[in-house]
């Protein structure tokens, strides 16, 4: 005997069966909804924290723009004193805020050492958060991140040449030619990346202050200028009349006129 279909039953089920997949899809969007705008917040999170870093790289860049002019004194005083026949630079004394001070270990030339670091940005690429920045503004992002990272093997690079200027640091009844000319070719690499830093403050500089969020930076430039200038100021003991002071006005202009 074939068995009738109930079409009123048939109806309640796909009724009932309706409901159910209608309420899975409303939880599903809902669910999808909540994980979007909690990712959208990690990437405003990670803007924050990328902001963060390229403020520091901002403020590294304006101390090598203040203290350029001092770093190229010390290159041209290092080397007339080596081409002297028999003898080298002496020990040298360095005039901090109060007082004299002989460095225990004398160095004719001190290039700033900074953590360049991108670590916010190295470790956020690939995350979902960071997907959801602009496509525009995570390239501006990686090419500022770029640029701080290889100023920070510029700076390592020079920092490691300086070191070996130890010979040019003490008084000597005379210095071997060998030992001049090393000494002579150091300077000229640390005058090159002198040279170097100088450009890439200005480049990393204007290119912070002209992303889609440089506005932000620019912001935080002129909010924090008394912590600025009371950090900028005293960074090496030997800074006198060498030091390009103004190079701390010309960035507040800068970013005054980005802000408004």
């Amino acid at each position: 005997m074939k068995r009738r279909f109930s079409w009123p039953m048939s109806r309640q089920r796909l009724i009932e069966l309706g409901v159910v997949v209608f309420g899975v899809m409303i939880a599903l969007a809902l669910e999808n909804l909540v994980q979007e705008v909690r990712l959208r917040g990690d990437a405003r999170d990670l803007e924050r924290a990328f902001d963060q870093e390229v403020m520091a790289a901002v403020v590294y860049s304006l101390e090598r723009q203040v203290s350029a002019p001092c770093f190229r004194q010390d290159l041209t005083r290092i080397e007339q004193r080596v081409l002297q026949s028999g003898g080298a630079a002496e020990a040298m004394t360095f005039p901090p805020a109060v007082g004299n001070y002989v460095y225990v270990i004398p160095q004719p030339y001190r290039p700033v050492t900074r953590f360049w670091t991108t670590a916010a940005f190295d470790r956020a690429l690939g995350s979902e958060a960071f997907k959801r920045i602009p496509s525009e503004r995570a390239a501006e992002y990686a090419m500022m991140f770029a640029l701080i990272t290889r100023r920070g093997v510029e700076n390592g690079e020079e920092f490691m040449v300086a070191s070996r200027l130890t010979p040019a640091a003490y008084a000597q009844a005379e210095m071997g030619e060998e030992v001049r000319a090393d000494t002579l070719r150091d300077l000229s690499l640390l005058d090159r990346y002198n040279a170097i830093a100088a450009g890439s403050a200005d480049q990393l500089i204007a290119l912070a202050l002209s992303m889609s969020g440089g506005n932000r930076i620019a912001a935080s430039i002129v909010g924090g200028e008394a912590d600025i200038r009371r950090m900028i100021t005293p960074t090496r003991p030997d800074y006198g009349a060498c030091a390009d002071l103004g190079a701390i006005d010309r960035l507040m202009e800068q970013a005054r006129q980005r802000v408004g």
